[in-house]
């Protein structure tokens, strides 16, 4: 017999189950605890695998986004706060990618184990529908889903903008200058400077020369036996006390060579800081909007497509009146006029679809993607189930084809969506409505306890009928 870990589905009452469907006793109320206590346990069966796939997938994403991050913070000393806050504002589009793929994987997983230990077969038994236990599972894959369409709306546009603008400040800081024995310094914007000694414990130095392009027209080196640097208090620039040495530059507009002795001078070097400048900016790109703010967007863009059509039929009728009123002479001037206007506006009118479409796209996307929670239990609980045991390495390699199938539809949408293919509506739909037919069939098999290639067995041995038929009719 089998035993289920929460119900013991092989006796009622101490006597051995014969295929009766199990009640408990109490009536309506005895049902309703029954089935609160089974949601409980299907849901639960979830949990683990969801977090653990949640935090394997996202760990995934932020090792690839690793090696951009060192690029970007090798030599120019980011201090660990600001590279966690760029870590942390990035987490939230690994998370809008991940928690979609973490509910398939939770659901292989789940329908798979409970397939595996023939617990589903013992809930059958006992009278209980699949679609039973797929129900609760669907309600919390459309609240994680709703949850992710507020998630999307609130909290992803505004970690793209904090991350977009880190990250320009990140690139506008100048690397940490790092002074070398013999070796080019270019970190300094206008100036190369080189080095022969350096006192590694202080500031003296020896051998010194300045090439100095600040000024493209006037160019000058600047050469010294010894000298010490020192910062001026913000950081920003660097001061060289030079002795003994050469200032080589042309002067004259470049006609006459001069060269002057010192014995000692000062030179500032501007711009040798490496402080992490902090701006901000009211730009924000697509991926930085919310549905609202780029609704907002379409319905201008809208106004001017209507005002560029407008134009365009206006232009057009006028043309039409130039060809039949004015004379040969003057019409041809007037025709090619008007063949540049409207390639103009055509021009004009293609580009602001492009504009709608494409946003558009990103509009659905933050609609559609979290719908795919619903859409992948569809197809994992069934999935699942003919998996049986697999472990999460068949869930994770199942779920990973799925997800590039999924994530395939979504791209090459995208790409025809901006081409004005097709709508983008569409473009971004069209991955949950074939995943969810394809996932809906297999749940009904599965229901029905018929194999997928069942369908097809069938569907061969219809058509051998058909065919035989028609040749007996035909013989006849």
């Amino acid at each position: 017999m089998v035993v289920s870990r929460f119900w013991d589905v092989a006796k009622v009452g101490g006597q051995p189950h014969q295929g009766k469907k199990i009640w408990p006793s109490g009536g309506a109320q005895g049902i309703l605890g029954l089935t609160m206590r089974l949601t409980r346990y299907i849901l639960a069966e979830h949990l683990v695998p969801f977090f653990f796939a949640l935090v394997v997938i996202t760990f995934v994403l932020i090792i690839d986004f690793v090696p951009m991050v060192l690029n970007l913070v090798v030599g120019r000393n980011i201090p660990a706060a600001v590279v966690a806050r760029l870590f942390v504002y990035n987490i939230a589009w690994m998370l809008a990618l991940s928690i979609p793929m973490a509910v398939l994987v939770a659901t292989l997983m789940a329908f798979g184990r409970l397939s595996g230990d023939n617990e589903i077969v013992a809930l059958k038994s006992s009278g209980v529908n699949l679609m039973r236990l797929v129900t609760p599972v669907l309600i919390a894959g459309a609240l994680i889903g709703a949850a992710l369409v507020w998630f999307n709306n609130a909290v992803l546009p505004e970690s793209n903008h904090s991350a977009r603008v880190l990250m320009g400040n990140i690139n506008r800081k100048r690397p940490t200058l790092r002074i070398q024995e013999n070796v080019f310094n270019a970190d300094i914007p206008g100036y190369y400077l080189l080095v022969k000694w350096r006192d590694p414990e202080g500031s003296e130095i020896r051998d010194v020369t300045i090439y100095d392009q600040s000024d493209a027209r006037w160019p000058r080196t600047v050469t010294a036996r010894s000298g010490n640097m020192r910062f001026t208090p913000d950081g920003q620039t660097l001061i060289l006390d030079l002795v003994d040495g050469e200032v080589h530059e042309f002067v004259g507009r470049g006609r006459e060579y001069r060269r002057t002795q010192f014995v000692e001078q000062t030179v500032f070097l501007a711009g040798a800081g490496s402080e992490l400048p902090q701006t901000d900016s009211d730009y924000r790109t697509d991926r930085e909007k919310s549905t609202t703010m780029m609704l907002e967007d379409i319905r201008g863009w809208k106004r001017n497509l209507d005002a560029f059509r407008h134009e365009l039929d206006t232009l057009s009728y006028v043309a039409i009146q130039t060809a039949a009123l004015e004379p040969a002479v003057t019409r041809q001037p007037a025709m090619r006029t008007h063949e540049a206007s409207t390639t103009r506006l055509r021009g004009q009118i293609r580009s602001q679809k492009r504009l709608i479409n494409s946003m558009m796209i990103e509009v659905h996307k933050k609609f559609s993607i979290p719908a795919a929670c619903v859409v992948f239990v569809l197809i994992g609980a069934p999935m699942g189930v003919l998996a049986r045991r697999g472990g999460i390495g068949m869930a994770l390699g199942m779920s990973l084809g799925l997800f590039i199938a999924y994530w395939a539809f979504l791209i090459a949408g995208e790409e025809l969506a901006d081409r004005l293919y097709v709508n983008a509506f569409w473009a971004m739909w069209s991955a949950n409505f074939l995943i969810g037919a394809i996932g809906t069939m297999l749940l009904v098999a599965v229901i029905r306890e018929r194999r997928p290639q069942d369908w097809w067995r069938r569907y061969r041995q219809r058509r051998l009928i058909e065919s035989r038929a028609c040749s007996s009719s035909t013989a006849t």
